[in-house]
């Protein structure tokens, strides 16, 4: 399995990392623009992503518009999409609303984040 995680703060890239050891190659973003990026050269590549780990607030691109403009290379490239879990620390419906039913990801899990839930949402998704 190959993994793009995308989070401003370090320590939470590493912990996603850790959580994927052993399952997935991981490259890791620090914006919704690198993000983009990495997403557009992977399907260049024709070595996309299965999973992508997406904290909403960044500065710049946030993860709602990352997301969207991932949606929609994927759809124009007619490539299989990635599942996406939002990885966030706001528990806003709003924030959930807009994820899950507005921006197109697959689920979604607040910080703290906990290797059980994690290893959860993997299974629920068939990525495990």
């Amino acid at each position: 399995m190959k993994a793009l995680i995308v989070d401003d703060v370090e320590m939470n890239r590493e912990l996603l990392a850790i959580f994927l050891e052993g399952r997935a190659t991981s490259v890791v973003a620090e914006s919704g623009e690198e993000a983009l990026q990495l997403v557009e050269d992977a399907l260049g590549a024709d070595a996309y992503f299965d999973l992508i780990c997406m904290d909403i607030s960044m500065p710049g691109m946030d993860g709602h518009e990352a997301l969207k403009k991932i949606r929609e290379v994927e759809a124009a490239s007619g490539c299989a999409r990635a599942i996406v879990f939002m990885v966030t620390g706001s528990s806003s419906p709003d924030d959930m609303f807009d994820a899950l039913i507005n921006g197109g990801c697959d689920d979604y899990l607040t910080k703290p984040l906990m290797q059980q839930s994690f290893n959860e949402l993997l299974a629920k998704h068939g990525l495990c």
